[in-house]
């Protein structure tokens, strides 16, 4: 610590430099703040956007427009009966494929054993516009979990190394994929668990925070799949938007599966059976297409809001970082002539430690024995 140099203005630009400093980085913590308070708006603004989007409030004029001009459009109760019906064909053309693969007949009654879906619980959940109807996630979409790691492998069955999806890379409103894993699983679970276009991905849970969040899989890794603590749901039809979902899960969702899931002291989750019975809305085709663009556009804005508020942070921490390098190089204020020279300062300082050292003796011992 002795040896540490440090440069000394006069004592009078030290009293400079110290107001002139107090003044400016007041100003720099004031602009900060404001960042950081319009940082929560957005934050907020955007929960809002999301909300307003889920529950049609956000389209409200457009259905109002489109009965005026007396558009008839396919209502959401029409489309969730063609989605149960491609269902039910689905469910059935996968037990005819395993008759045929046993060599077997289907038997008589075979398609009364169709598992209808799970009905969502409307009771205590808000009113929807005219021509929307909530729907559980087991209607819209097959729900499947992912592969175990670390799961004992049956002898005799090739592995081979493939990426997969882990919590920490499915994000509330998006996909953090700076850092994907591999790891090694057999044909039938990459067939089975090969993520497609589309697919509507959920945590499982963890930390609260964790719980249900998702987003949406667009193909941003060539053949990946995801581990058994991310849930994903592939739509029935292309007509169920998977953003729309997904919005859905990261705003009502949120307070839902929180209510729904299984709670320990820091811990939270939810299985299959909570996610099946997932209440969604169902709006028409047409106007969930004109929520979404509404949404992009807005959310677009709100990136480059963002984007430039995280500029103008950093840039704050470089300005802090420049006035006090300008402080201690004598470039922050001017100096003065007149000022006593600092030379005169540390003389002053020399002469009174000397004095301190002549007048107490255990000092004066201590300093005789280094010398």
């Amino acid at each position: 610590m002795k040896r540490i140099p440090l440069v000394i203005a006069p004592r009078l630009e030290q009293n400079r430099i110290v107001e002139k400093l107090e003044e400016l980085l007041s100003d720099l913590d004031a602009g900060v703040a404001e960042l950081k308070a319009a940082q929560k708006k957005l934050a907020l603004y955007r929960q809002s956007l999301l909300k307003a989007a889920v529950e049609g409030a956000l389209t409200a004029d457009w259905r109002t427009q489109r009965a005026a001009h007396g558009e008839s459009l396919e209502t959401g109760a029409d489309l969730l009966a063609r989605i149960l019906t491609e269902r039910r064909a689905r469910w059935e053309a996968r037990q005819l494929a395993k008759f045929e693969e046993q060599g077997k007949m289907p038997p008589k009654g075979w398609q009364a054993k169709y598992p209808e879906p799970v009905q969502p619980d409307t009771s205590d959940l808000s009113s929807l516009p005219a021509r929307w109807i909530w729907a559980s996630l087991d209607m819209l979409g097959e729900i499947v979990s992912g592969v175990a790691k670390g799961s004992k492998q049956t002898p005799g069955v090739s592995l081979r190394e493939i990426a997969y999806l882990r919590v920490a890379n499915v994000q509330r409103g998006f996909l953090d994929l700076t850092e994907t894993k591999k790891i090694m699983a057999s044909e039938r679970d990459i067939e089975e668990l090969t993520l497609r276009n589309g697919d509507v991905l959920f945590n499982e849970g963890g930390d609260r925070d964790k719980l249900g969040r998702g987003w949406v899989w667009r193909d941003e890794v060539a053949e990946c799949i995801h581990q058994n603590h991310v849930f994903r749901m592939r739509p029935y039809l292309p007509e169920v938007l998977s953003e729309f979902v997904s919005h859905h899960g990261n705003t009502f969702g949120k307070s839902w599966f929180q209510q729904a899931g299984k709670q320990t002291t820091n811990l939270a989750s939810i299985n299959m059976g909570i996610l099946r019975a997932f209440p969604v809305p169902v709006p028409p085709t047409d106007e969930a297409r004109e929520i979404l663009e509404r949404v992009s556009q807005e959310i677009e804005a709100i990136k480059l809001q963002e984007a430039s508020i995280e500029l103008g942070l950093r840039q704050s921490t470089a300005q802090r970082k420049n006035l006090l390098k300008a402080a201690f190089s004598g470039r922050l204020v001017p100096q003065d002539p007149d000022d006593e020279p600092a030379s005169a300062l540390l003389a002053r300082i020399r002469a009174e430690r000397e004095e301190r050292v002549s007048s107490d003796p255990a000092r004066r011992k201590r300093r005789s024995a280094h010398a």
